[in-house]
């Protein structure tokens, strides 16, 4: 018996969303944007992509791979034969990783004869960005939240998918947020190592790929706070303070910039709508109703509800989602005075009521 579904939900309780809209973001990039009804392809792509590096392995270590698929060691009188399991599978995986990705798209655009014939082969580079994207999110995620701990900070992961070609602007539109906020930072470049998954999707995707994947990957560093942006995840380090301020401020600004929240393609096809309907380009009224009657996972609903109700605000006479209006002028000391002394009479507050002494 093969323990993917331990694995995969070991993964997803240490990872969640994360590493969901990360597989997401890889596979906009490679492939577009994947149907509701076609999500159970990129659950297989992701098996395969996991395993194949595990039956490399197996093919010089038998035993380690067979440990770690099935949790069981073979004798040595079988390893030879398990070398030409493992050699079939190595072959095999990546092929299976380019016909799902081959039923990805509608009937009408799939790929047939010789193109079907290189989407398959194409599966050997894909298997390897897809790979190493997973496994990325996997380790940098766990090692953010400890390099925090070190540093007596709080974490927090924000899940996005950055739209392909929009990184830099997602960058200021959040650096701006943060401003208005009153967090000063500075932009500062990214490790190679947080480069490292664009990179290779850049590299293995080809040149359409390539022009789809941010050059390079920025940090927002402030006092006591810092920010990065990855293409598929947003990481807030810092004091607990400002990081609740930094998080506010950036889940708000989130609503109205080129990154999805969600990973369907008909819920993006809503977030598309909404930050069309927050420009006057959309109804939000037809918006909401398609969203009444939609079939989506709960927690997809939810976040596209959430949004829904930021843009109404927006699209309000105050203009605005903030909690409060700093904007409006507090009463002159005056008024507010006359109004406490009213209210201790018994009146109501300058509205004409009756005091104590007149209501006989």
């Amino acid at each position: 018996m093969l323990p993917f579904g331990f694995i995969f939900a070991f993964i997803g309780r240490q990872l969640g969303r994360v590493l969901s809209l990360a597989f997401n973001w890889a596979t906009i990039v490679l492939f577009g944007r994947v149907p509701k009804d076609r999500q159970l392809y990129l659950s297989g792509m992701a098996g395969a992509a996991v395993a194949w590096p595990v039956v490399i392995a197996g093919i010089a270590f038998p035993s380690f791979s067979t440990f770690l698929l099935g949790l069981v060691t073979v004798p040595e009188w079988l390893h030879p034969w398990v070398r030409l399991a493992m050699l079939a599978l190595a072959i095999v995986l990546p092929l299976i990783v380019g016909w799902l990705s081959s039923r990805i798209p509608e009937e009408a655009r799939r790929p047939r004869d010789r193109a079907l014939l290189a989407t398959l082969l194409r599966g050997y580079p894909n298997s390897v960005a897809l790979f190493v994207v997973i496994a990325w999110m996997m380790v940098v995620a766990p090692l953010g939240r400890i390099h925090a701990l070190v540093r007596r900070w709080d974490s927090v992961h924000v899940p996005i998918a950055v739209r392909p070609g929009s990184y830099d602007v997602v960058v200021r539109d959040l650096g701006g947020a943060l401003d208005r906020a009153g967090i000063a930072v500075t932009r500062r470049r990214a490790s190679w190592a947080y480069e490292l998954p664009g990179k290779i999707l850049a590299v293995l995707g080809g040149e359409t790929v390539r022009t789809l994947v941010p050059v390079r990957l920025w940090r927002l560093v402030g006092d006591e706070f810092e920010m990065t942006l990855h293409p598929m995840d947003l990481s807030l380090v810092g004091r607990s303070k400002t990081l609740s301020r930094a998080r506010a401020a950036i889940v708000r600004e989130l609503t109205f910039t080129d990154a999805y929240q969600t990973w369907t393609k008909e819920a993006q096809v809503l977030e598309d709508r909404l930050a069309r309907a927050a420009r006057h380009e959309d109804d939000i009224g037809a918006i909401g109703k398609i969203l009444r009657d939609i079939e989506l996972d709960f927690e997809e609903w939810e976040i596209l509800y959430r949004l829904l109700l930021q843009v109404r605000l927006r699209l309000s006479p105050v203009e605005t989602d903030e909690v409060d209006e700093p904007g409006e002028p507090s009463p002159p000391l005056r008024e507010r005075v006359v109004s406490a002394v009213r209210v201790l009479a018994g009146q109501r507050n300058g509205h004409g009521g009756r005091s104590a002494g007149d209501a006989g």
